[in-house]
């Protein structure tokens, strides 16, 4: 349990907008992120209408009055809960500069966050690169402003020490506020079991570790003296950050199943996954749901945030990437397995028993972009309200052409 050193922390309480004539304002940075803090992401593209003792409202600059969302002052915790698009940069297919490039053209599209990947090793011995991902966001927040920027997702519980991921986050949120944000997970075993004594732990010590490691790196961002903590898995004496974020940082708890999916909304308070639509709203949502209850915190507050892999081209070409590249991801029966080397041999072996068909299915492999616009629709309805895009094969910027061409309007 946390030492009892820890203090109490009473948040600020949120600040109304100040009355102004009803117009349209263009949003700067820091109006950005001024709005974040107290729970609306808006994008650099939308305008701010403001109305006095009424509200204000948001859309895109190119079409503000007629796509306006409205909103009730004083400000709340209130979001603005449009399906969002961000981009996942895997961080394992080119360099780390190629990859900046990448998540910038995104960026340009539209797209109103980019997320990275964070391995030590690949998934796969086939994959070229694994950037080490804290000098990535920094170069890549310095060199692309404004957009939401975080990990999908960083495990904190053993390659990383809580207290110096705590600092380093602390970091980039001074030098970039409002930008920030993270998402963690239990972790596989290619990433962290070379890190922890013993054999890899079962889930429920995982998630217990998790829980206990973001318990730490909270107290330590909300701390102005020094706080100790004394836990099952962590123990540190009395410590506190120097350069800390003005607000702790929006985190999001990677699930995949019921029992993780209540502990996102329990210590969390945001949901991310790579699940179907079906899978979210019958077996995720209501178990997140309920986790955010018990923490005192409602859905309609919450972001739920799935990766939607897809490729836009030709299906056969794509196919036979696939295959000569070995890409594909055996989840299910290697989450515990710690070498890449070893996943790709049992990845090659699954690929070899699918037929064309389900390596289609499996990578969202589309030639009509009406084939995707149906899907995200799918995730919309199911209660996402971030799809983040990632492909692993093909022309990258192609798919990120389709779906800012044909989804975002589709579901706006």
């Amino acid at each position: 349990m946390p030492s009892s050193d820890v203090p109490d922390i009473t948040p600020t309480a949120s600040r109304s907008p100040p009355r102004a004539r009803a117009r349209f304002v263009r949003l700067s940075v820091p109006v950005i992120a001024t709005f974040r803090r107290v729970g609306l992401c808006l994008h650099p593209n939308h305008m701010i209408l403001v109305v006095p003792e009424v509200g204000f409202a948001t859309a895109p600059a190119r079409s503000a009055v007629s796509r306006a969302r409205t909103f009730k002052m004083p400000f709340s915790k209130q979001r603005a809960m449009g399906l969002e698009f961000h981009y996942y940069v895997p961080g394992c297919f080119q360099d780390p500069q190629s990859d900046i490039e990448l998540g910038k053209y995104a960026a340009e599209r539209g797209f109103e966050g980019v997320w990275i990947g964070d391995h030590l090793l690949p998934w796969l011995d086939n994959r070229p690169y694994t950037h080490q991902i804290l000098p990535w966001l920094g170069a890549f927040m310095n060199e692309v402003p404004e957009v939401t920027v975080g990990t999908f997702v960083t495990c904190p519980i053993a390659r990383y020490e809580p207290p110096v991921l705590a600092q380093a986050l602390a970091t980039l949120d001074n030098m970039y506020p409002g930008r920030f944000e993270l998402g963690v997970g239990t972790g596989e075993a290619l990433n962290e079991a070379q890190f922890i004594d013993g054999d890899w732990p079962d889930w429920e010590t995982l998630a217990s570790m998790l829980v206990e490691s973001l318990e730490v790196i909270d107290r330590l961002w909300e701390a102005e003296e020094y706080v100790g903590y004394d836990g099952t898995h962590f123990q540190y004496d009395p410590m506190r950050l120097y350069t800390r974020p003005a607000e702790p940082l929006p985190t999001h708890w990677a699930a995949w199943g019921p029992k993780s999916a209540h502990k996102a909304g329990v210590h969390a308070g945001n949901l991310m996954t790579a699940s179907p639509p079906e899978h979210i709203s019958e077996r995720l949502v209501p178990d997140f749901e309920s986790g955010l209850a018990e923490a005192g915190r409602s859905l309609s507050d919450a972001h739920v945030s799935t990766q939607f892999t897809a490729h836009v081209g030709d299906p056969d070409a794509l196919v036979d990437e696939i295959r000569e590249k070995g890409e594909h991801t055996p989840h299910d029966t290697e989450l515990d397995n710690p070498d890449p080397r070893d996943v790709q041999a049992a990845a090659d072996a699954e690929l070899a028993e699918m037929s064309d068909a389900e390596i289609r299915e499996a990578n969202n492999i589309v030639e009509d972009p009406s084939e995707l616009v149906d899907r995200v629709t799918a995730l919309d309805d199911a209660g996402v309200t971030r799809v983040i895009l990632v492909s692993k094969v093909g022309d990258f910027r192609e798919t990120i052409d389709v779906v800012a061409d044909e989804c975002m309007s589709a579901v706006e």
